[in-house]
């Protein structure tokens, strides 16, 4: 099978269309993501421009070496989800240290500062949105700095391979935000190809895997990552040696489904 491994290109003309158009389905291998250097610290821009559901969504990669720092600004909602190494987020009067494969959400009301720890370089995303408040039906469960350590998930093994549930409710401007982890054994699949309202992005965090995207195959490996539009046909498999392993983050607003 011949694979597809580049971009599904997004064909904007004009910046009006750039915000008048929503992101589509799209692949992004780590090893073909533009990088920029600035003052030491590589940067990766993945995503930027509206979904169906949300104003704006952006993802970027960053690689921080010993000593290294960032500063985030306020005003949009973030996941800081650590690839390898580790970071101390500092975030009003929280601090939190994060291990490798694990995350943490941000409140949009403040900046915050991400510093490099331990002995070695650290690769991380950072995810952000803009979207309106939810309603007064939805009590967000993330008020302020919130941590999902790695480790501390609960392993759901299965006959696939298993789970690791992170986080499922509400946040100030989504119904619903819910992550979790998929391992994945080699050669099997988590599901045939299906559809969904919701948007999702998949970061590959081990091994290989081959995305399909409305019958079309797309291989991967560590660091890439996955943008699906809603109602877009898509399915997963390890395609690599051993085990796989994968986050999946999916949210939901008020116009999720319209």
């Amino acid at each position: 099978m011949k694979y597809i491994a580049c971009f599904l290109i997004m064909l904007w003309n004009t910046p009006v269309q750039a915000q008048l158009m929503p992101l589509p389905s799209a692949v992004y291998e780590y090893n073909m993501m533009a990088v920029n250097v600035e003052k030491g610290t590589e940067i990766r821009p993945i995503l930027d421009g509206p979904t169906e559901t949300l104003d704006n969504f952006r993802v970027k990669h960053f690689s921080l070496s010993d000593g290294k720092s960032l500063k985030l600004k306020k005003g949009e909602e973030k996941l800081v989800l650590i690839f390898s190494g580790g970071l101390q987020v500092n975030q009003g009067m929280k601090s939190e240290n994060l291990e490798s494969r694990s995350v943490a959400w941000l409140t949009k009301d403040q900046p915050a500062n991400i510093h490099h720890s331990g002995d070695s370089p650290v690769s991380f995303f950072v995810v952000e949105w803009e979207s309106k408040q939810v309603g007064k039906d939805f009590k967000p469960e993330f008020n302020s700095l919130t941590k999902f350590n790695y480790r501390q998930l609960e392993f759901k093994k299965s006959a696939k391979g298993g789970r690791r549930d992170v986080s499922r409710g509400a946040t100030p401007t989504l119904q619903e935000l819910e992550m979790h982890i998929t391992t994945l054994k080699e050669g099997e699949k988590s599901h045939d190809p299906h559809v969904h309202a919701d948007e999702e992005i998949i970061l590959v965090l081990q091994g290989q895997v081959e995305e399909m995207i409305n019958g079309v195959p797309y291989l991967l490996g560590p660091g890439s990552l996955i943008y699906l539009h809603a109602m877009d046909a898509h399915g997963i498999r390890n395609a690599g040696k051993g085990k796989c392993e994968y986050y999946a983050i999916r949210w939901i607003t008020k116009n999720t489904g319209k």
